[in-house]
């Protein structure tokens, strides 16, 4: 008989409760404890769903007191401050969401305690689990599309979020928080990124209370395999959306996102044929699962924090880029 997964929380806001909920879905999971700052949160929402777990409002004192195998982390990005590396040294396997710090020092020293530990792990990049985005991951890799060449995208909404999202000290900026996940995309179909050159601006806030983040944003990237990129963030657009538009250029089509489940291929080798993608899959749900799988050594690890770490890398080249007037930033 296959053993319990069993899962502590770090993190009780939106994106804590949004994996929660997946993972009690999940066969052969229980979720164990949860720790979060104010810990009402968790005391409600454990409440409200019958569960059974230990509370706490200090991480540590969890992690010494609960036996777990996997941690989840969904704290705010200004909130790592070496909850990774105690966990890796104790060979609890993490998923943590993105980004996964605010500078690249400290994300560097959580890949580094991953790797050393012997530990899975995970990032929370929902949009690679998307219907249309595996579609056409499986038409480049297996020659189909042709190379990808060109990747242009768009994040665009209108919104004061949380008051730590609109401190840059605390959230990165837009690029960081948002935007990333569309960067994350390049990398994901593109290949590893080499440079990146980039503008960052607040054009639109700056009467607004605290609000210290940029409201636009536009980068140009280079790959190492010659292949390029454009992408820019909005706050200033529509309200109550938030869009990620992405269109990628390959040698035998052109494949334009309106999301990730949903998309149009254009296949220019075979005289323009057009093929409309739509693939309802909730790419949440099927990452905690696709995790889960990994931890049951049933899957092979996919998204780790490794690739958060170069993700992290390209939105702080971004905004180190526009600090430098748009100077060309080396991505290691």
């Amino acid at each position: 008989m296959k053993q319990k997964v069993k899962v502590a929380m770090l993190g009780m806001g939106n994106m804590g409760k949004s994996h929660s909920n997946h993972l009690m879905q999940i066969q052969d999971v229980e979720i164990v404890a949860m720790c979060c700052e104010n810990i009402s949160d968790a005391k409600k929402f454990a409440e409200d769903n019958n569960l059974n777990v230990k509370l706490f409002n200090d991480y540590y004192q969890m992690l010494e007191k609960v036996e777990f195998n996997v941690l989840y982390v969904c704290l705010p990005p200004y909130a790592h401050n070496g909850q990774v590396e105690a966990a890796a040294k104790r060979g609890i396997h993490i998923f943590i969401e993105k980004p996964i710090a605010l500078t690249v020092e400290r994300a560097t020293s959580m890949s580094d305690a991953v790797k050393e530990n012997k530990v899975l792990s995970q990032v929370g990049y929902h949009m690679r689990f998307g219907g249309a985005v595996e579609k056409l991951k499986e038409l480049i890799e297996t020659g189909i599309a042709g190379k990808p060449l060109l990747f242009t995208a768009n994040y665009e909404c209108n919104s004061l979020h949380s008051p730590w999202w609109i401190d840059v000290n605390k959230c990165g900026g837009q690029v960081f928080e948002q935007v990333i996940h569309l960067y994350d995309m390049a990398f994901y179909l593109l290949g590893n990124p080499d440079s990146v050159n980039g503008y960052t601006a607040n054009l639109n806030h700056q009467d607004t209370e605290g609000y210290t983040v940029e409201d636009t944003s536009i980068s140009a990237i280079r790959f190492r395999n010659g292949s390029l990129a454009s992408i820019s963030g909005s706050n200033c657009a529509i309200p109550n959306q938030w869009n990620g538009y992405f269109k990628v250029v390959c040698q035998n089509l052109v494949a334009e996102f309106k999301d990730h489940n949903t998309a149009k291929f254009i296949y220019t080798s075979k005289e323009n044929g057009v093929e409309e993608i739509s693939i309802p899959v909730d790419a949440g749900y099927e990452e905690d699962k696709y995790f889960i799988s990994v931890v049951n050594g049933e899957k092979p690890e996919f998204a780790p924090i490794s690739e958060g770490l170069v993700g992290l890398k390209m939105v702080s080249g971004v905004v180190e880029s526009s600090k430098n007037e748009g100077n060309s930033i080396k991505i290691d």
